[in-house]
């Protein structure tokens, strides 16, 4: 009888470029062999994000759901164990441990870089946050570049209470903090080569370039936006700059439910904006994580014109968890939900690729 654990590395890589995401984790748990194919190599077959969410209190595995599937899934990671996620880009994930060390992550690899304990916040005392407080300290990050391909990378991130700019690059033995960055922003985005921000709504909406070079500043480009929305994105939708706004309500249940989304596009150049239809059909995965736009054509059950919306960590209800999860229809203008929040959820989900 042939011995299948022997069987030659090239062959095992191809094998799994046919495999689903959790196809490709039972690959993994076969044998010592194929587990270390899996670890170097992670060629999954395409598929949409998936929607990371939290632990299962009696296994401790991560709760991953496939919209594809409309299933759920428990994936036993240990380095996810305990960890609060802070973003997701390239299908690496930030996350942060009740000690606040702070961490980038690749599940399917469990590759991982040790980046620096989070720079001083000059409006608080970080240290004092209790553990339920730690989801607010890190509103999102965001890479430049994919680690798994490129040896340098930058993370941007928004921390604090007043979800100061900080970046990092791999080498550093510590944060940057960006001068004049000390307010509040909302979203922040790497678009064409360079990170931008968008002012929060208890601020502006005015969008920011963040340099991260030897000067590091920011510097307020493209038009003034009028505020409409409670909260606002950056959406690099296939190449154009789009602010998202989200307008969300109060409900009976004292929940925050997003009742109207309004699409700006941006021309940065010449200093306008203007109300924005699509007309590619795209569909875009948003939140914390760095916002992915997909074909969904090459997707069954994905929609078109479809913004997939989770909420961000200080959106999140203490009392019910998240609940604010939706698709947009950006042409008609109808909201649907793609998941429905069963149990109390802690932390925001975030959207993971597991494309290579």
């Amino acid at each position: 009888m042939a011995d299948w654990s022997e069987l030659h590395n090239d062959v095992l890589e191809h094998l799994t470029s046919f495999f689903s995401l959790t196809d490709y984790h039972r690959f993994g748990a076969v044998c010592k062999n194929w587990h270390l194919v899996a670890r170097e190599k992670h060629h999954p077959s395409q598929q949409l994000p998936w929607l990371v969410l939290g632990e299962d209190d009696s296994t401790r595995k991560r709760k991953f759901f496939s919209l594809e599937e409309n299933r759920t899934y428990l994936i036993d990671i240990p380095e996810l164990q305990g960890q609060h996620l802070c973003g997701s880009s390239y299908g690496w994930l930030f996350t942060m441990d009740a000690k606040l060390n702070f961490r980038l992550l690749n599940p399917f690899t469990r590759k991982c870089y040790d980046m620096p304990p989070l720079p001083h916040d000059p409006h608080c005392d970080i240290t004092t946050y209790d553990e339920s407080m730690q989801r607010l300290l890190v509103a999102k990050a965001i890479l430049d570049r994919d680690p798994s391909h490129s040896p340098e990378f930058k993370v941007l991130m928004m921390f604090g209470e007043n979800n100061s700019l900080a970046f990092w690059k791999l080498g550093d033995p510590t944060w940057t903090l960006i001068p004049d960055a000390y307010y509040f922003f909302d979203d922040i985005i790497f678009f064409k080569e360079e990170f931008y921000a968008v002012g929060a709504y208890n601020s502006n909406n005015d969008i920011y370039l963040i340099n991260t070079g030897l000067d590091p500043n920011v510097k307020r480009v493209g038009p003034h936006v009028k505020i409409h929305g409670s909260f606002a994105y950056l959406v690099d939708y296939m190449g154009e700059l789009l602010l998202v706004q989200r307008c969300r309500e109060v409900s009976k249940d004292m929940i925050f439910i997003t009742k109207r989304i309004i699409i700006s596009k941006i021309d940065l150049e010449g200093k306008i904006y203007s109300e924005y239809k699509p007309i590619e059909g795209c569909s875009v995965f948003m939140g914390a994580n760095s916002c992915m736009t997909v074909d969904p054509s090459k997707y069954p059950g994905c929609k078109k014109n479809a913004l997939y919306i989770t909420d961000m960590p200080q959106q999140v209800s203490e009392t019910h968890g998240c609940e604010d999860l939706w698709i947009y229809d950006m042409v008609e203008g109808s909201f649907s939900r793609y998941y429905s929040a069963r149990q109390y959820i802690p932390d925001s989900p975030i959207w993971l690729s597991p494309n290579p």
